[in-house]
């Protein structure tokens, strides 16, 4: 950074980042600002706060925006526009790569849009409502996190193609889905189960679900001889469960289930749980596709979700 003004701002994360320039206090802009600067910086962004001027604000803005060594991407509150708009009003390239609008009601992006000098800009815009609420501030930072990588991403998009069975796999773990364990009972009358994220409703009329089990599973057969079965959908604390039916041994044998109407095993405390009796079985490629008729469902609604994306366990942001 060239420019003494450049040389003085605050940061926080790698200087080598996309940068993230935030006008005003940080505490302006966020309930808890040091949680969304470090939801930031470990999203890969470079948080710097631009300093104060003591006389035209938006000449300084200017200034710092061209000495910076890349394009950032500006925060500000409402209060910030009358800096902001003119600092960006300049002939030639842009001096950002985006802006968020922080408001204090819930946002409009109609209503920021309607301002002619932020139209006039034609600058990527967010505008994303200051959360008081810690559970709601984290809906603010993904909002922004998700901005940012739309506009401005870390790095270069690079898709890979091909028809193996590896590109294929990498593909279909970019769809998010949550995790289940589902249980039945051997022909001995033992409890079985096993971790699935291939699970999916069917119908409201008659009710069914459904699951894919792969045909090399050591339990194919007691699914495929049972007459009832259950799905156990796991809440964010259950990733140690989820854990247990992946692997080999005595999977019940430290978790805490229960059995309803037709004897299955039913996990205590999941997120939800479907008794079901086997409607029919699919044979499709290396899996079986098991449906059941739902008899009996089980939920706690104030639970989040455990999730499962690309090869690791996620938890979900709420907006």
């Amino acid at each position: 950074m060239a420019d003494r003004a450049a040389q003085d701002v605050q940061g926080w994360g790698d200087p080598e980042d996309p940068i993230v320039l935030l006008i005003g206090a940080p505490e302006s802009l966020f309930a808890d600002w040091r949680r969304s600067v470090r939801a930031l910086v470990e999203a890969g962004r470079r948080v710097v706060v631009a300093p104060a001027a003591s006389e035209d604000e938006a000449a300084a803005l200017r200034r710092l925006l061209t000495d910076l060594p890349s394009r950032p991407a500006l925060i500000c509150s409402q209060a910030g526009l009358p800096t902001v708009i003119p600092a960006l009003q300049v002939t030639g390239p842009a001096l950002a790569s985006g802006l968020v609008v922080v408001t204090s009601d819930p946002p409009s992006h109609a209503d920021a849009e309607a301002r002619p000098e932020l139209a006039a800009l034609d600058l990527p815009l967010l505008t994303a409502a200051r959360r008081d609420d810690p559970d709601q501030a984290e809906a603010e930072n993904a909002a922004i996190l998700g901005f940012l990588e739309r506009q401005a991403p870390r790095e270069a998009l690079h898709y890979l193609a091909g028809s193996d069975p590896r590109t294929l796999r990498d593909a279909l773990g970019c769809f998010a889905t949550g995790v289940t364990v589902v249980t039945t009972r051997d022909q001995t009358g033992q409890p079985v189960g096993l971790t699935a994220n291939s699970f999916s409703s069917v119908s409201l009329d008659p009710p069914l679900i459904l699951f894919c089990l792969a045909r090399s599973s050591t339990n194919v057969e007691s699914f495929r001889q049972a007459e009832h079965f259950a799905i156990n959908v796991l809440h964010i604390g259950q990733q140690p469960t989820s854990g247990v039916f992946a692997r080999s041994g005595d999977r019940f044998q430290d978790v805490a289930w229960e059995t309803w109407d037709t004897g299955v095993p039913i996990l205590s405390g999941a997120l939800a749980s479907f008794e079901c009796a086997t409607d029919r079985i699919v044979e499709a490629g290396d899996h079986l596709v098991i449906i059941g008729r739902v008899t009996r469902a089980r939920f706690e609604p104030r639970r989040d979700p455990l999730l499962y994306f690309r090869g690791k366990y996620r938890r979900l942001h709420f907006s």
